[in-house]
């Protein structure tokens, strides 16, 4: 018994460009935001076993979580091309 229908799609060259440029900017956006939580991590992470006793402390960046990314998504599309 079938409970899902698949469909094939046969786009056209135009429509191909534009699924293709679609999956770009959201490959460099996904890389972009997995780098900034890549890089708070290291910027804030500190090993238990090898920390000193006394430290001073950074100040502490925000954790990019996912609101905060969501709340600045429009700026890096302008970075990473035009989706006309």
């Amino acid at each position: 018994m079938r409970t899902t229908y698949q469909y094939k799609l046969k786009p056209n060259k135009e429509q191909v460009a534009t699924i293709e440029l679609w999956l770009d900017l959201l490959r460099r956006q996904y890389n972009y935001r997995l780098g900034e939580r890549f890089s708070w991590w290291e910027e804030n992470r500190c090993q238990v076993n090898a920390c000193p006793l006394v430290m001073p402390i950074p100040q502490l960046r925000n954790n990019p979580d996912y609101y905060s990314q969501k709340r600045i998504w429009s700026i890096p599309k302008t970075n990473f091309g035009n989706i006309n």
